[in-house]
């Protein structure tokens, strides 16, 4: 009896651990940060951006288990509407070279206050209205 009261919970229970869902990092603001200041270390193959959740596929000197983060200085460019320009700050990981990995943030302190839509500009890809 105790084994059809355990099946489906066990059942339940696997289904959870195989769904893949990514771990979402916050993005970062730091009005120190220059987006431009390490550009070579990186290149953004891709970007997907679905309601706050931006998920970024690059290639860098860095493994999947590494941490990168999106970072915004703050500054919005002036324009309607606004731009923010984005960057990734990581530490390089000699171990895994030239390898792509992707990770997902949610930007929604990104967001312009007040303003329905804001640009984000990451270099090398056109920019995603949000």
């Amino acid at each position: 009896m105790s084994v059809i009261i355990l099946a489906p919970l066990l059942m339940s229970n696997a289904c959870s651990k195989s769904g893949k869902n990514p771990k979402v990092y916050d993005a970062t603001i730091d009005q120190s940060f220059d987006y431009s200041a390490n550009l070579s270390l990186y290149q953004i193959k891709s970007a997907t951006l679905k309601d706050s959740l931006l998920t970024i596929v690059f290639e860098a000197n860095i493994c999947k288990d590494d941490r990168a983060e999106l970072v915004f200085n703050g500054n919005y460019l002036k324009s309607m509407p606004p731009k923010a320009q984005l960057g990734l700050r990581f530490t390089e990981n000699p171990k895994c070279k030239k390898n792509n990995v992707e990770f997902t943030f949610n930007v929604a302190k990104i967001k312009y206050p007040g303003n329905k839509t804001t640009i984000l500009l990451l270099p090398g890809l056109d920019p995603i209205t949000f």
